[in-house]
């Protein structure tokens, strides 16, 4: 009786199925062809010497049909005029399409057809354009399947590679204060390493590429043909490359690779720096034997263009004259692909400003990451993060640290009598925090409330005169074109100060700005403001110790060569020296250093404008002519500096933002 029920259960089952409409494919839509790529123009590069494009058809998989691929270079004309580009096609000669036509089954889905070129003429053909296409197009005469509307034509844009390095030519002077002992016993580094760049142009999807680098001493002649003065070859062993290959990772565009110089190798026997005559080492990337791979295997790369592939080292000896010399110690900069900053994690576009004391330099991240770097003086690869567990943000989008500077200590109960670090945050209401690292850099800071009693933006940037025992605070105030607000400095590293003065600068209008008052004298000084042209000498009509509301300034409209500017006074070997940043062409940032007697006033000196050195702050670039710009664009054209004698030679240290780092050395030679 039971099977007898479940068998006509079955039968019943079974029936009901056989009257059911199959809907399946009722929410799909009819088949179509269609290109697979994502955007209108794909990007290809002309060294691979083939690219792939698939044609899809789409649907309910009812129908087999057929579909036509051909170019048609009377489709852009139409493209152009709709998204003001000016493509032109290649001519049909120059590549070929694999297949016209191409067949689909019911269920087949995606096929791909192949446009492939000879490479070396291509790339020829194209030069040094980026504007040469191939307009596919697909079409179908099968009423069943039709080609969407949409989806009926790709721009294949076809561009050509160039790789060159960087760095053509890297100067590096070697004095006895580089290599010898200084008065304190201590020895300097006798090794130094310098780092090129092999920039490619456009990055060539999934291809790596490897090129040898050696030390090719047969191109000397070559340089010494267009060089001022003859130089010859190096002693062996005095340059090093530290690896024998640089390689561009696969779908990458920059590599970097080192050389390191042992300069213990120009010392006699005693441990003297002996004269020498300018040494020239060529390092070359010989692409002559560069081999690529293709996701991993090995691919033939052909037509690739080539600038420059040698760095030329020169080693100069400046002999001891009893002046004052001028080296750069090191620096860091960006590349296309990172800023330079990068290099120990930092975030690209926040190193507005920087401090220095005897052992590092300080870097605070403007944004909302919370970053307090500190870069050591005399091996930049030492870099450590800041303990920050006491700072907040007070101000605009969690702004956290702003602006670093070194107060000078005279307690010796105070930081073991050590200078002290200082940071502020971004304020936008009614009070800016200050942190004060007066237990050392080990420990948290203390925090100090400056109030400001009016909603103000402060913070930015700001300047100090003085000690940590009797000094000034100067803060341009963002929000007014014309407010200097300042605070006094009594002692106190913790707890809260107020506003003391607020006196009328020069109006260029808003932006972040600073007072850089003179040494002997803190109601007079230099003004500027971040991206305008000119600065300003300031003198102010009353004390700023004393002066509390609205005061006035007279003011001296400096001329073009004080550019996004910051100051730095500096008395060394019984003269007196102005540092100062400037802007130079747009682009380049660069130090200048101007000289003046013990004697001179210290605005007779910046308006005399007599240099002594300069040198880009983006690259080692030293000295006149033209200077290449940073791959990196400058956010706001920020650019901070700071002076420290350390051991009997006075430091400058340079940031130009999301540019590069540079440390500087005076010192008597």
């Amino acid at each position: 009786m039971i099977m007898k029920k479940i068998t006509l259960a079955l039968l019943f089952t079974a029936a009901l199925c056989g009257c059911m409409k199959d809907d399946r494919n009722k929410d799909m839509v009819d088949d179509s062809f269609g290109i697979t790529a994502k955007e209108p123009v794909i990007v290809t590069s002309v060294h691979t010497g083939s690219c792939p494009v698939g044609i899809a058809k789409n649907g309910k998989g009812l129908s087999a049909a057929s579909v036509s691929i051909s170019s048609d270079a009377s489709l852009l004309d139409a493209y152009n005029k709709a998204n003001n580009t000016s493509y032109e096609a290649l001519p049909q000669s120059a590549y070929s399409i694999s297949d016209s036509s191409l067949s689909y089954e019911t269920e087949d889905v995606v096929k791909t057809v192949s446009l492939s070129w000879d490479a070396v003429q291509l790339a020829e053909l194209i030069g040094g354009r980026d504007d040469m296409v191939i307009p596919l197009t697909i079409s179908s005469s099968d009423d069943k399947v039709k080609v969407n509307p949409d989806r009926n034509m790709v721009i294949v844009r076809i561009l050509r590679s160039s790789l060159s390095v960087t760095q053509a030519l890297l100067l590096r002077s070697v004095s006895k204060r580089n290599v010898e002992p200084d008065d304190n016993g201590r020895v300097p580094s006798l090794t130094e390493t310098i780092t090129m760049d092999l920039e490619c142009t456009n990055a060539i999807k999934d291809v790596g590429m490897d090129f040898p680098v050696a030390i090719d001493n047969s191109l000397i002649p070559a340089y010494n043909a267009s060089a001022e003065e003859p130089a010859v070859q190096a002693p062996d062993g005095l340059v090093k490359l530290l690896a024998d290959n640089v390689s561009i990772p696969e779908g990458g565009k920059s590599a970097s690779y080192k050389a390191e110089i042992n300069k213990a190798l120009l010392l006699d026997g005693s441990g003297k720096l002996q004269e020498f005559p300018d040494y020239v080492v060529p390092l070359k990337v010989d692409s002559e034997h560069m081999k690529a791979s293709f996701r991993g295997e090995d691919f033939s790369l052909k037509g690739l263009d080539y600038g420059n592939m040698v760095t030329y080292l020169r080693i100069h000896y400046v002999k001891a004259t009893g002046s004052v010399v001028i080296t750069r110690e090191w620096g860091r900069y960006s590349t296309a692909e990172a800023s330079w900053n990068g290099y120990f994690g930092g975030s690209a576009g926040s190193d507005r400003n920087l401090a220095m004391d005897d052992d590092y330099i300080y870097i605070a991240e403007f944004n909302s990451t919370k970053n307090l770097w500190a870069i050591d003086l005399h091996n930049p690869e030492n870099v450590k993060k800041l303990p920050v567990g006491t700072v907040e943000s007070t101000g605009l989008a969690d702004i956290y640290l702003t602006c670093p500077r070194v107060l000078r200590n005279e307690d010796p109960n105070l930081n073991d009598g050590k200078d002290i670090l200082v940071v502020s945050n971004l304020a936008t209401g009614q009070k800016l925090m200050m942190y004060f690292y007066s237990n050392g850099i080990a420990a948290d800071p203390s925090p100090v409330t400056f109030n400001i009693w009016m909603d103000r933006r402060l913070g930015d940037t700001w300047t100090f005169w003085g000690t940590v025992q009797k000094g000034m605070f100067y803060m341009k105030d963002f929000e007014n074109a014309t407010a200097l607000l300042t605070f006094k400095q009594e002692g106190r590293v913790a707890g809260s100060n107020s506003l003391q003065g607020r006196f009328e600068m020069p109006d260029v209008g808003g932006g972040a700005a600073a007072y850089w008052p003179f040494p002997d004298n803190k109601n007079a000084g230099m003004y500027g403001v971040r991206n305008k042209v000119n600065s300003y000498s300031v003198q102010f009509q009353s004390d700023s110790w004393s002066a509390i509301g609205g005061n006035e300034t007279t003011s001296t409209q400096l001329d073009g060569y004080f550019e996004n500017c910051a100051f730095q006074y500096i008395e060394f070997a019984g003269k007196r020296y102005v540092a100062y940043t400037r802007q130079v062409d747009g682009n380049d940032g660069r130090l200048f250093v101007l000289e003046g007697a013990a004697t001179d006033t210290w605005e007779s000196i910046v308006t005399k404008r007599n240099v002594i050195y300069h040198a880009a702050i983006q690259n080692d670039f030293e000295g006149e002519g033209e200077v290449e710009a940073s791959p990196k664009a400058s956010t706001h054209n920020g650019m901070d500096l700071c002076a420290r004698e350390i051991g009997g030679d006075m430091y400058i240290a340079v940031v130009k933002q999301n540019v590069g780092l540079s440390l500087f050395k005076m010192s008597v030679n």
